[in-house]
């Protein structure tokens, strides 16, 4: 499905019934809108590890602007903050006046904002491997935080310094997540970010927009304290990407935020160990 909003197209799915019978009644589900990361991937990957939510919620899946099945307008109008508005306007022409929204990795910058930006929409806040901010985080915890370089040999370096170095073309994108995507995960489960990502249709100029114009300039850190939303925070402790510190940094920023780490996950954990996550997200939505 599409909307046309703010000057583009905004496509979305929903998983799951909005309202549910139940004792000789109706009763109506929470909404989770889910955001995906990349940015230049689409919201495919999230549902293999999301779907079973269903069962809680009512799914609303969102291709970001310039990204998957949404439209294609100039990537200068491809900002954090205009997704944000994006995702306010698509639940206003869904005539959903407040929800709970989930936002993986790059998804989660966008949700901190749609946080900011709308606070009387997001009732709810799940932030699963983000980060406040791309610049280095101390930490005073004393724990070393988790690397591609501690587990992957100089070639799959070589290739991960190619794009990191500003390399972002088709065939290093392609080369990327072939030899460094496995690493994404945790040890035991490399075998999961290959099947989610060949879900996605990926965008080599936003990966590359997002990567040259949008990262560098990213921090929320001052603003965290404004987020009003009940906000629970997810990491993997494998996840050099969006590394545990990082979620440790919101968490610390968000008042009232709740912190939940997977001892057995990386980047992904609601695919890598989903019995898990789908626990602590019960938890979420009963209490």
């Amino acid at each position: 499905m599409r909307a046309t909003l703010n000057d583009t197209e905004i496509f979305f799915d929903i998983d799951g019934e909005g309202f549910h019978p139940e004792q000789g009644t109706l009763t109506e589900k929470p909404v989770l809108v889910i955001l995906h990361g990349g940015l230049g991937f689409d919201h495919a990957y999230l549902k293999p590890g999301l779907c079973a939510l269903r069962e809680v919620a009512q799914l609303l899946y969102v291709d970001l602007r310039g990204q998957g099945r949404s439209g294609r307008p100039p990537l200068a109008t491809c900002t954090l903050e205009q997704m944000a508005d994006d995702v306010a306007a698509l639940c206003a022409y869904l005539g959903l006046p407040r929800v709970h929204v989930f936002g993986h990795s790059a998804g989660g910058f966008v949700a901190m904002h749609l946080a900011l930006r709308h606070p009387a929409l997001v009732g709810g806040l799940v932030l699963c491997s983000s980060s406040p901010t791309v610049q280095p985080i101390m930490d005073d915890t004393g724990e070393p935080a988790p690397s591609l370089a501690s587990r992957a040999g100089p070639e799959t370096l070589a290739v991960a310094g190619r794009l990191f170095g500003g390399e972002i073309t088709e065939e290093s994108v392609a080369d990327f997540f072939r030899e460094v995507g496995p690493y994404y995960a945790a040890p035991a489960h490399m075998d999961v970010p290959p099947t989610l990502t060949a879900l996605c249709i990926p965008s080599v100029d936003m990966m590359r927009h997002f990567m040259t114009a949008l990262a560098p300039s990213y921090d929320l850190r001052p603003q965290l304290g404004r987020i009003a939303a009940r906000t629970l925070v997810l990491v993997g402790k494998f996840d050099w990407v969006c590394p545990p510190r990082a979620s440790r940094a919101i968490a610390r920023g968000i008042p009232g935020s709740v912190l939940v780490e997977f001892e057995d996950a990386g980047h992904f954990p609601f695919s890598e160990t989903p019995d898990a996550f789908l626990d602590v997200m019960g938890s979420y939505f009963g209490d």
